[in-house]
């Protein structure tokens, strides 16, 4: 199921999910990778998260332990808080602390959680809980159960830092070819995310070197975002001819009425064609 969600293949996870439930209407796996599939920023909707939110709420009060469903909670409701006013969020957000705490605790090998633990105590405010030390404390207990998926925690925090050199480093002692389908991803996944900030800082040589990196480790659902930045950036240095070529190919990946997509086709209409 993690594979499915980390590849964002998210018809096959929707049917695998509900092929389980029927099965388990409690079964944690399943309600996680609806729960996933509810929040993400393309494909997710109020209304998924809702009917998401139900489920889970339902294996919490049959099994209050399930790491899977508490991770579910918190990720689900970390998404939802996000339409409430800053004093009610601020009152809610010990809950979300407290679930991506509890999902580790029941299973501290899973990457999922302590990922989203972790990006909890790096992105919040002190006042809430947030804390480098604390994000910094989770990837060295991590790094003792899984050094490599470590090094995508600190490649993390490294970003939030606003330290790309960092972030690099960090994805530089990974390996270069790995049987791990999801690690690969993940790989892919944190050099399109610096190969984008580079590009949002105007350094075109940094962000084409990482968006190359993030194309090569052959992962689909982010090649096509690198096609997007490199064609922004051939753009950007007058190579029209290589723009053209970028764009297209991110079109062939993405969704025809997303945003990104109609960015690409206005460029393309900047540049001469269509």
């Amino acid at each position: 199921m993690f594979d499915l969600i980390i590849g964002e293949q998210w018809s096959e996870l929707d049917r695998a999910a509900h092929e389980r439930l029927a099965v388990d209407p409690l079964d944690g796996a399943a309600i996680h990778a609806l729960a996933r599939l509810s929040i993400d920023s393309e494909v997710g909707s109020e209304d998924m998260r809702n009917q998401a939110m139900a489920k889970i709420q339902a294996c919490l009060a049959a099994r209050p332990n399930d790491g899977l469903c508490r991770l579910s909670y918190g990720q689900v409701y970390g998404v939802v808080i996000r339409s409430q006013s800053t004093f009610e969020a601020m009152g809610s957000v010990t809950k979300i602390v407290e679930s991506f705490e509890a999902a580790v605790a029941a299973d501290p090998s899973s990457y999922d959680a302590r990922e989203s633990l972790v990006t909890f105590y790096i992105r919040a405010p002190g006042i809430v809980g947030g804390s480098m030390k604390k994000g910094y404390r989770q990837a060295d207990a991590y790094a003792k159960i899984n050094p490599d998926y470590a090094g995508l925690l600190y490649a993390l925090i490294a970003m939030e830092e606003n330290d790309l050199p960092k972030a690099e480093a960090q994805l530089a002692k990974l390996p270069e070819v790995s049987d791990d389908s999801v690690l690969t991803h993940m790989i892919a996944k944190r050099y399109l995310a610096i190969g984008l900030a580079y590009l949002s800082a105007k350094d075109y040589p940094h962000a084409r070197a990482a968006l190359e990196r993030s194309r090569a480790q052959g992962a689909t659902s982010v090649a096509g975002y690198s096609h997007w930045g490199l064609g922004r950036i051939a753009q950007a240095e007058g190579r029209p001819e290589q723009a053209i070529d970028e764009f297209r190919a991110f079109l062939a990946f993405e969704e025809p009425t997303s945003r990104p997509a109609e960015e690409a086709r206005a460029s393309l209409k900047q540049l001469g064609t269509n």
